[in-house]
């Protein structure tokens, strides 16, 4: 599983938006989003393109946090 942190996220409807969005990346079969943190997980974190999701994430309308 592979994890990043996006700001923007405030209802459960943003988590839906959001989780419809990242599971249109080929290799995404699990998405997991935590309101209160801003944390996504999703995997599995072998065969998923990190870079896909976060524009996946920018073109729902969020930020993601760079480390």
């Amino acid at each position: 599983m592979k994890k990043m942190k996006v700001r923007g996220m405030q209802t459960p409807d943003c988590a839906a938006t959001l989780t419809k969005s990242i599971e249109t990346v080929d290799g995404v079969e699990d998405v997991h989003i935590n309101l209160a943190t801003g944390e996504i997980t999703y995997g599995p974190a072998e065969c998923v393109d990190m870079s896909l999701v976060k524009e996946q994430v920018r073109k729902a309308g969020y930020e993601v946090e760079e480390d």
